[in-house]
């Protein structure tokens, strides 16, 4: 079979799309379009990302999310009720009442390393931005303070709304979390489990008109002035 030899173009015809680089040969124009186009898709990316972290996770009272330098795996919640019974004669029970238990939430989260305000965190080390990022120290700061604000927010006593893009539970607490490093996951990216229970608000009742004078609500008539008080051996004597 003979074989004919083929001419090769001196030119490749690359299409500017996102990922292909600049190759040599090409026109400027060419080049322009695949950097606007890396460019465009990487906004693409950060944006689609902004929006699934404020539509995840555990958020404030005033809508700021508290743990920004981990992202979400997974959430799961449980709601229960128990069921009162009382035991009768001959080995029977009595049912008389159904209440509901506190509603608890799980959120594994994964801290990669990487956050918005990195360069606020490192503002006073004496590290520089470059340095760090090139050997690592960054990432490693970010996870350092991501486990203390886990910490504080675990001791404190406000409360917070775990945000699902369906629904929104507010009044919850975080009360413990889990951690986990493994070679799956990768060493240097912790995967924490966050337990956060429901806190059942509910109104002090204020009484006002009632039978008695010593059911009424506790009022406060300013402050009360310190009285010295005197005894005398005659009536210490009495009291022996």
């Amino acid at each position: 079979m003979t074989m004919f030899p083929v001419s090769l173009p001196s030119v490749w015809t690359i299409p500017a799309v996102a990922g292909v680089p600049a190759l040599l040969g090409q026109s400027v124009r060419q080049g322009a379009l695949a950097v606007a186009s890396t460019t465009l898709a990487s906004v693409l990316d950060d944006a689609l990302i902004s929006q699934a972290a404020g539509q995840w996770g555990i958020f404030s009272s005033t809508g700021e999310c508290v743990l920004s330098a981990a992202h979400v795996l997974s959430v799961s919640a449980e709601s229960r009720y128990q069921i009162a019974t009382a035991p009768l004669e001959e080995g029977s029970f009595l049912t008389y009442n159904k209440l509901a238990a506190p509603r608890t939430h799980r959120i594994q989260m994964v801290c990669d390393g990487s956050e918005v305000g990195f360069t606020s965190t490192l503002s006073g080390s004496l590290l520089p931005q470059a340095f760090a990022t090139l050997t690592g120290a960054g990432a490693l700061y970010i996870r350092k303070a991501f486990f203390e604000t886990l910490a504080t927010l675990e001791a404190d006593l406000n409360l917070y709304s775990v945000i699902t893009p369906e629904t929104k539970h507010s009044n919850v607490n975080i009360i413990g979390h889990r951690w986990l490093r493994d070679a799956r996951h990768g060493i240097t990216m912790p995967v924490v489990e966050i337990t956060l229970q429901e806190v059942r608000l509910a109104d002090t009742p204020l009484y006002t008109s009632t039978a008695q004078p010593q059911g009424q609500s506790a009022v406060c008539g300013g402050m009360v002035p310190a009285q010295s008080t005197t005894f005398s051996l005659a009536s210490v004597g009495d009291i022996v």
